[in-house]
């Protein structure tokens, strides 16, 4: 069976568990993720069962989703769950980036209300270990995924290369334009020479990658680290770098530690979804933690401790209720307004 068949055979049956209703009198929501083998889909379908086991809630979640679209559907209220970025909530509060033409974005921003912070990963710049492509510089004149059109992700990456290299989009490598999960079929089919992709470390993803072949994964050196493009990269909240070390998989070729841009993500929604729906969705998060470390083990990391981690939209008012009944200490600037 390959990779992909396998994946899609998983995510059905994990979805189809999450997705049937509970009954007329149940709950459904509608949730959106980035691409079937991102991280923000591993959590949506923990959390899709979580909440289908303790209070009945139904979720359509749809998958391959951009996350500069789904805080402006969620805003508009045409989403009730989604991921939301540090990084993308600061564009639209901003009206800044690809929200610049958007007249209204700084309104659709007060809409956004957050549940949980967690890290999407580190963005990881994957090619064959056989394509002759050893560092970035190697991407001249190559066929590089960057991320889908409009979204933060090719913005971080495009930076990235830039500072590393000088290479632009278009003039000296050729951007493919896909979604994720088109884009990773594709890599594996020698189709694109570079797959740029943000995934945990230790990622899933990675792992079974390294069962198709040898691989390298391509990093910022520390002689490019004060270059303007990797500190703009590096300077949005939510953004940090993190370490792939040598060994961390069967087939990895790098010998040396290899640096990256890593973001923190989250689960959002908007200001009308209601207060007891979404404290009972804050609080099976913290409830079912085993369950969603035995769905990834990446997952520990996403605590009550952690969950307000580099939030910058205000928290919805069923899951501040939910954190102040535990003593979390919420920071003024994310009580939300409906609670002052």
């Amino acid at each position: 069976m390959g990779l992909m068949t396998f994946r899609k055979r998983a995510l059905a049956l994990a979805a189809g568990m999450a997705l049937v209703a509970g009954g007329s009198q149940a709950q459904s929501l509608r949730m959106a993720s980035l691409g079937q083998a991102s991280p923000t889909t591993v959590f949506s379908i923990a959390l899709s069962q979580a909440i289908k086991k303790d209070h009945g809630y139904s979720t359509q979640l749809t998958t391959g989703a951009v996350g500069t679209r789904m805080i402006v559907d969620a805003s508009n209220q045409q989403l009730d769950l989604f991921m939301t970025a540090v990084s993308i909530n600061g564009y639209l509060r901003d009206g800044t980036r690809m929200y610049e033409k958007l007249p209204n974005a700084k309104e659709l921003f007060t809409n956004i209300r957050s549940i949980v912070n967690y890290p999407l990963g580190a963005y990881h710049g994957i090619t064959w270990a056989d394509s002759g492509i050893e560092s970035m510089a190697d991407l001249k004149g190559k066929k590089v995924y960057i991320g889908p059109p409009s979204s933060a992700g090719r913005t971080v990456i495009s930076q990235v290369i830039k500072g590393v290299t000088g290479y632009e989009a278009d003039t000296d490598f050729e951007p493919v334009n896909l979604d994720w999960a088109s884009a990773e079929q594709a890599f594996q089919d020698r189709q694109v020479d570079a797959y740029f992709v943000p995934t945990p470390i230790p990622s899933a993803e990675l792992q079974q990658l390294s069962a198709i072949g040898p691989f390298r994964v391509l990093g910022i050196p520390d002689d490019k680290l004060e270059d303007p493009s990797i500190k703009a990269a590096a300077a949005v909240p939510g953004r940090e770098f993190d370490m792939l070390e040598p060994g961390t998989y069967k087939n990895l070729v790098n010998d040396t530690p290899v640096r990256m841009v890593s973001s923190i993500v989250g689960l959002g929604t908007n200001k009308w979804m209601d207060e007891e729906v979404i404290y009972n969705v804050t609080k099976s998060i913290f409830e079912h933690h085993d369950d969603f470390v035995a769905a990834a083990k990446w997952m520990e990391v996403i605590t009550p401790e952690t969950a307000l981690n580099q939030m910058n939209a205000p928290l919805h008012v069923g899951a501040y209720r939910y954190y102040k009944e535990i003593g979390v200490d919420v920071p003024e600037d994310l009580i939300p307004p409906e609670a002052k």
